[in-house]
């Protein structure tokens, strides 16, 4: 399993760029897929939150994704892009760290467009035939369950939709999500 920072987060550089985050997952893919030890026929994506929304984006796009596990995703970035004041959510994320240059993004009307862009509700059903486990919270404090109701009536079989009794956004933190997870990986790739 490998897990990385996408670019504005973490230990990463750069801004906050919802294509950006899809190239750096590509870049990933690429990576991986060229090793000689990993099984390229068996590559999944887990993402959680923002990195579902750009696992079943990337993944809808990319053959070489076998199957996305989507945690605690919103079906769309309304929160983003539907706002009265498109600058505050520019100022919002500067002020948690996630666009640190001052002269990002050059256009906030081209920067919110990536968002709707990446849209998850619009991108779920092309993962089709490869398998999909939606993951949720009862009790998500930032993204309501109807947006995994949502994925799940979008997307193509095999899926699989799991609502987590209790839990909130931060399905990381979440003991009973691994090992789901590790369950669903097993199923679809005991052959």
């Amino acid at each position: 399993m490998q897990i990385f920072n996408f670019r504005g987060t973490g230990d990463s550089g750069g801004n906050l760029d919802i294509l950006g985050w899809s190239r750096d997952l590509k870049a990933v893919i690429d990576y991986l897929a060229a090793l000689p030890e990993i099984d390229s026929s068996r590559l999944s994506l887990i993402g959680f939150s923002g990195g579902a929304v750009v696992s079943i984006y990337l993944a809808s796009k990319d053959e070489r994704v076998s199957g996305v596990v989507s945690c605690a995703c919103p079906a769309e970035l309304t929160l983003i892009t539907d706002v009265d004041e498109p600058q505050s959510v520019v100022d919002h994320f500067r002020s948690i760290g996630a666009i640190r240059d001052e002269d990002f993004p050059l256009s906030v009307e081209n920067w919110l467009d990536d968002f709707r862009l990446v849209r998850s509700v619009d991108h779920a059903g092309g993962i089709f035939p490869r398998p999909l486990l939606l993951l949720h919270g009862s009790d998500d404090e930032l993204i309501d369950v109807s947006h995994a109701r949502k994925l799940y009536d979008k997307a193509g079989e095999p899926k699989r939709l799991m609502i987590l009794n209790g839990a909130g956004h931060r399905l990381r933190n979440d003991n009973r999500v691994a090992p789901i997870i590790i369950d669903w990986l097993k199923i679809h790739y005991s052959n």
